[in-house]
């Protein structure tokens, strides 16, 4: 008769330890809280402020570091309507630079016909190659200028 290896047995698994659920909510709640503070902070005091054309004293135009873009837009035809409903009262106007990085943002504001907008974005920091003027939807690309020509002509755009 043949031998058979001897048999070893094994006692129930013994269950994991579980952390009380207090626990992981705590963790929870004190992450959110920190990752909160920590975002608004950085956006009360970080490049975002200066970008945004916001009412700190370091986003006038008087600072060295940044200036003002003015432009207008024109639509020959219905603004609002038919290929320009993107081109409203209100509509956004965005300053881009050579990266595509938004620098600030403004509206299209009333102008002098019902199809006829003006625009200011404060808080543009100096020191890029090219600036960029983006109106309307996506499709309508972007239109650019060197630093001198964006602070002294500005962005002057007809559709239609």
């Amino acid at each position: 008769m043949e031998t058979l290896p001897p048999v070893v047995t094994i006692g129930p698994e013994s269950p994991p330890k579980r952390r009380p659920p207090w626990l992981a909510i705590g963790f929870t709640v004190v992450a959110l809280t920190a990752g909160g503070l920590g975002f608004g902070l950085g956006r009360a005091t970080g490049p975002d402020l200066l970008r945004s054309g916001g009412t700190s004293p370091a986003s006038t135009s008087s600072s060295p570091n940044v200036f003002t873009i003015s432009g207008s837009m024109t639509v020959n035809g219905r603004c609002g309507a038919g290929g320009y409903t993107d081109i409203t009262l209100g509509g956004q106007v965005e300053i881009v630079n050579q990266d595509n990085e938004v620098l600030g943002v403004g509206t299209l504001q009333g102008g002098t016909g019902s199809c006829s907008f003006r625009f200011t974005v404060s808080g543009i920091p100096e020191g890029e190659r090219l600036y960029g003027a983006k109106i309307g939807n996506a499709s309508r690309g972007v239109i650019w200028h060197s630093e001198q020509d964006a602070k002294h002509q500005g962005f002057h755009l007809t559709l239609g």
